[in-house]
């Protein structure tokens, strides 16, 4: 439990810093933007390709990716339930309410999790590719349809191998798989990039909070709708897959617990920002269970640890 309690600290302590610097005005707020593209597009894929180059690539096709699929798909049945009955939106608003709901944030916030408290960074691959090769597609054609009438098939199709974090995942598994050692002139600037990921997802993040003012003119059927059962109910389903289903005991139980219990990506709002739909949705969903994760983490180590 102390290395757990130790994990959060480190995590809290850089989004801090990121605060300090957007406070400070050392950075300004737009500067959350450039240290998040470099993240995705550099450092990440590096961490990602140096992970699973030395790990064991069958963690991508393993009950984990099985856990977070099913809790996925039931927490965004919940919401559109709930939205049928209470709050009824247009498919394209109900598509980004379903993702705010169920799809983490699990580069940005997951990989640290994973790292520090989780323990083993890999814990974080599933859910990663399972998100972008399966969900984001799913998300892209609905909004396509419900924004455009239509579906773009290939545009669709072609999303996960446009993706960095996919390519590198699948190159590193590729390394892994032939038994190819890499030379240290390859491998020792991918462990720096990649060590780099972290602090500039998390201090991107602080940065990011400054000045936010949450639900302001909210939507709060279904900003409070998504942020119940994607700091809730999504852990809850995922521990009752994992372990009396699928039999998952002790860490490999906690792991895929605490995944599910990661807040809502920012890619929600990216979605919500290209098809201008949802997007004080997926901005107020993604702030309130970004602070609620921490609470609910803590507890689950606490159950677990």
């Amino acid at each position: 439990m102390a290395g757990v309690v130790t994990g959060f600290a480190i995590i809290l302590i850089v989004i801090l810093a990121g605060v300090v610097l957007a406070a400070t005005k050392i950075i300004p707020s737009e500067g959350a933007r450039y240290l998040s593209k470099t993240a995705y597009a550099v450092a990440n894929p590096a961490l990602l390709f140096m992970t699973m180059s030395h790990g064991d690539p069958s963690v991508l096709a393993s009950s984990a990716a099985l856990v977070a699929l099913t809790s996925a798909v039931v927490s965004g049945a919940l919401y559109v339930a709930v939205s049928r009955l209470f709050f009824r939106r247009p498919l394209a608003e109900t598509t980004i309410g379903v993702t705010a709901s169920s799809y983490a944030n699990a580069a940005n916030i997951g990989l640290p999790v994973a790292t520090y408290v989780v323990g083993n960074v890999s814990a974080a691959a599933p859910l990663i590719m399972l998100q972008l090769v399966v969900l984001a597609p799913a998300v892209t054609g609905a909004l396509e349809l419900g924004t455009r009438g239509h579906l773009d098939v290939l545009g669709i199709l072609t999303v996960p191998i446009k993706n960095p974090l996919v390519v590198s995942t699948l190159l590193g598994v590729l390394v892994a798989l032939a038994g190819i050692t890499l030379p240290d002139v390859v491998t020792a600037p991918l462990e720096i990039l990649g060590g780099a990921a972290v602090p500039l997802m998390l201090m991107a993040f602080g940065i990011s909070l400054w000045g936010r003012r949450p639900l302001a003119g909210a939507d709060l059927p279904p900003v409070l709708s998504a942020t119940v059962i994607k700091t809730m109910v999504m852990p809850v389903v995922a521990f009752l897959v994992a372990g009396p289903l699928l039999g998952l005991t002790g860490d490999a139980l906690f792991a895929v617990v605490a995944m599910a219990a990661l807040p809502t990506a920012q890619n929600v709002q990216t979605y919500a920002i290209w098809y201008g739909k949802g997007e004080t949705v997926a901005r107020d969903v993604a702030l309130l269970t970004t602070v609620a994760c921490v609470p609910v983490l803590m507890l689950i180590a606490a159950l677990f640890l």
